[in-house]
């Protein structure tokens, strides 16, 4: 009878003990895909916004800081030939200046661009970052407003692109005088710069399961490969790229426990 009272008072120590720890717990891992609408800054003008894909893979430290490898792909493209495109469909055929307009198209670019600078880059950019939100380092009251900030997150990291340039032309200048240095196939380190915010979705167990992000990201490059040109004579300003994203995150894994209640 002594034993089956003390194994009655273990189980009920137990779920007591499992029940305190709801709200506490979280997963390790988390894996996550996305879309990015993105665009360059060059020394190309007239850039264009284009969406771009990405894939993650993460461990989480604690409920708010996450280590994670992540893989994106997509285009980037500016340069005379959009610019002529557009000019020209804007442009009414019908017209008796249609010509001296069309003509001119050109020569008012020259005053922006000399050399007419035209590229697409199909790239693919793998980095590993680091977000930390910051309920990580502030406590925040959930009876008010100021707990929707605990899950604004800042980050950073160090990654590599890769450069796929097409879409070029000839690297001569118009007036086939300067040949343009560069290269169509080229790797620059990136360092990105990251700020967004997480929605938390929690399963039965109180445990946050799925995660809704939408964030910023600019991607600093050090080297001149995005646009494919890299000649002092054209070169102009820091390459880089930046955009806005929204990833779906999944949580998984072992659960651990962490010092205070998440909400």
């Amino acid at each position: 009878m002594k034993r089956f009272i003390i194994l009655i008072l273990f189980i009920q120590a137990s779920v007591f003990t499992a029940k305190a720890q709801l709200g506490f717990n979280y997963y390790q891992y988390t894996m996550g895909l996305g879309i990015d609408y993105i665009k360059a800054s060059t020394s190309v003008p007239n850039q264009l916004s284009y969406p771009a894909f990405h894939f993650n893979m993460g461990y989480n430290v604690s409920p708010y800081t996450t280590f994670s490898l992540e893989l994106q792909f997509g285009t980037l493209s500016g340069g005379f030939d959009h610019y002529y495109a557009t000019k020209v469909a804007s442009l009414d055929p019908t017209s008796a200046k249609y010509d001296s307009l069309l003509n001119d198209i050109p020569i008012q670019y020259k005053k922006i661009d000399p050399y007419e600078l035209n590229y697409t880059n199909h790239f693919q950019m793998v980095n590993l970052h680091a977000d930390m939100g910051l309920g990580e380092i502030l406590n925040l009251n959930d009876d008010d407003w100021t707990g929707y900030l605990k899950d604004i997150y800042l980050g950073t990291g160090i990654g590599m692109v890769f450069n796929n340039i097409s879409d070029n032309h000839s690297r001569l200048s118009p007036d086939s005088t300067y040949y343009i240095g560069g290269s169509d196939k080229s790797q620059n380190l990136v360092i990105p710069a990251r700020i967004g915010y997480q929605y938390k979705l929690y399963n039965a167990y109180d445990i946050p399961s799925l995660i809704l992000e939408i964030g910023y990201q600019r991607n600093f490059v050090l080297g001149y490969g995005l646009d494919g040109f890299a000649d002092p004579v054209v070169i102009k300003q820091q390459e880089s790229y930046s955009g806005f994203h929204f990833t779906l995150k999944f949580n998984f894994g072992s659960i651990t426990s962490w010092r205070k209640s998440l909400h």
